[in-house]
Protein backbone atom coordinates (compact mmCIF):
# COMPACT_ATOMS: atom_id res chain seq x y z
CA UNK A 1 0.00 0.00 0.00
CA UNK A 2 1.46 3.49 -1.22
CA UNK A 3 1.50 6.10 1.42
CA UNK A 4 0.06 8.78 -0.94
CA UNK A 5 -3.04 6.50 -1.71
CA UNK A 6 -5.12 5.85 0.82
CA UNK A 7 -6.76 2.48 1.29
CA UNK A 8 -10.22 1.04 -0.35
CA UNK A 9 -12.73 0.83 1.97
CA UNK A 10 -14.90 -2.42 1.90
CA UNK A 11 -16.39 -2.15 5.35
CA UNK A 12 -18.07 -5.74 6.30
CA UNK A 13 -21.32 -5.69 8.33
CA UNK A 14 -19.99 -8.06 10.87
CA UNK A 15 -21.24 -8.76 14.49
CA UNK A 16 -19.71 -7.36 16.88
CA UNK A 17 -16.91 -9.54 18.87
CA UNK A 18 -14.18 -8.97 20.52
CA UNK A 19 -10.94 -10.48 18.95
CA UNK A 20 -7.32 -10.07 18.66
CA UNK A 21 -5.84 -10.07 15.62
CA UNK A 22 -2.77 -10.13 16.50
CA UNK A 23 0.44 -8.33 15.26
CA UNK A 24 -0.74 -7.02 11.37
CA UNK A 25 2.59 -7.93 9.18
CA UNK A 26 0.93 -5.46 6.66
CA UNK A 27 -1.80 -3.57 5.31
CA UNK A 28 -0.70 -0.32 7.59
CA UNK A 29 1.79 1.98 6.85
CA UNK A 30 3.33 3.78 9.85
CA UNK A 31 4.99 7.08 9.24
CA UNK A 32 6.57 9.62 10.89
CA UNK A 33 5.50 13.32 10.46
CA UNK A 34 7.37 15.74 8.98
CA UNK A 35 7.82 17.57 12.03
CA UNK A 36 8.30 14.70 14.28
CA UNK A 37 5.68 14.55 16.57
CA UNK A 38 3.75 11.64 15.75
CA UNK A 39 3.33 8.84 13.81
CA UNK A 40 0.40 8.49 11.01
CA UNK A 41 -0.95 4.65 10.52
CA UNK A 42 -3.43 4.00 8.03
CA UNK A 43 -5.08 0.46 7.04
CA UNK A 44 -8.12 -1.45 7.18
CA UNK A 45 -9.12 -2.93 10.14
CA UNK A 46 -8.60 -7.00 10.33
CA UNK A 47 -12.25 -7.13 11.38
CA UNK A 48 -14.69 -5.30 9.78
CA UNK A 49 -12.51 -4.04 6.58
CA UNK A 50 -12.95 -0.17 7.62
CA UNK A 51 -10.82 2.12 6.59
CA UNK A 52 -7.95 2.93 9.71
CA UNK A 53 -6.48 6.74 10.28
CA UNK A 54 -4.81 7.04 13.50
CA UNK A 55 -2.26 9.50 14.95
CA UNK A 56 0.34 8.10 17.62
CA UNK A 57 1.08 11.10 19.20
CA UNK A 58 4.21 11.32 21.60
CA UNK A 59 6.21 14.22 23.75
CA UNK A 60 4.98 17.08 26.46
CA UNK A 61 2.02 18.46 25.37
CA UNK A 62 1.64 21.54 23.25
CA UNK A 63 5.55 20.97 22.53
CA UNK A 64 4.39 20.62 18.62
CA UNK A 65 8.03 20.14 16.16
CA UNK A 66 10.00 19.96 19.22
CA UNK A 67 12.31 17.08 18.30
CA UNK A 68 13.49 15.45 21.73
CA UNK A 69 14.30 11.84 20.96
CA UNK A 70 14.68 11.23 24.80
CA UNK A 71 10.44 11.11 24.60
CA UNK A 72 10.33 9.24 21.03
CA UNK A 73 8.53 5.82 21.58
CA UNK A 74 10.14 3.06 21.41
CA UNK A 75 9.85 1.01 18.50
CA UNK A 76 7.61 -1.87 19.15
CA UNK A 77 3.98 -3.15 18.74
CA UNK A 78 1.09 -0.74 19.19
CA UNK A 79 -2.56 -1.81 19.85
CA UNK A 80 -5.14 -0.30 18.21
CA UNK A 81 -8.90 -1.12 17.90
CA UNK A 82 -11.85 -0.76 15.60
CA UNK A 83 -13.66 2.50 15.91
CA UNK A 84 -15.21 2.12 12.43
CA UNK A 85 -18.46 3.91 14.15
CA UNK A 86 -20.75 1.81 12.35
CA UNK A 87 -23.82 -0.17 14.27
CA UNK A 88 -22.59 -3.84 14.73
CA UNK A 89 -25.08 -6.20 15.75
CA UNK A 90 -24.82 -7.40 19.09
CA UNK A 91 -22.37 -4.82 20.35
CA UNK A 92 -23.44 -4.32 24.12
CA UNK A 93 -25.17 -0.42 25.05
CA UNK A 94 -22.34 0.05 27.66
CA UNK A 95 -19.37 -0.45 25.26
CA UNK A 96 -17.40 2.84 24.87
CA UNK A 97 -15.79 1.78 21.71
CA UNK A 98 -17.72 2.45 18.34
CA UNK A 99 -16.20 -0.73 16.26
CA UNK A 100 -16.63 -3.83 15.77
CA UNK A 101 -14.52 -5.33 18.60
CA UNK A 102 -11.39 -5.85 16.64
CA UNK A 103 -8.09 -5.16 18.18
CA UNK A 104 -4.68 -5.50 16.79
CA UNK A 105 -0.96 -4.28 16.73
CA UNK A 106 1.33 -2.46 14.58
CA UNK A 107 4.98 -2.10 15.05
CA UNK A 108 6.35 1.42 15.22
CA UNK A 109 9.57 1.41 13.74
Amino acid sequence: MSADRPPIESHRAVEYRLVDHGVQDGGFTVTRAADGSRYDIVGVCPGCGARVVREWTFGPPGAKGRRDERRMPKPGPRTLTCDCGSVHANRPPENYDKGCGAFWQVMLP
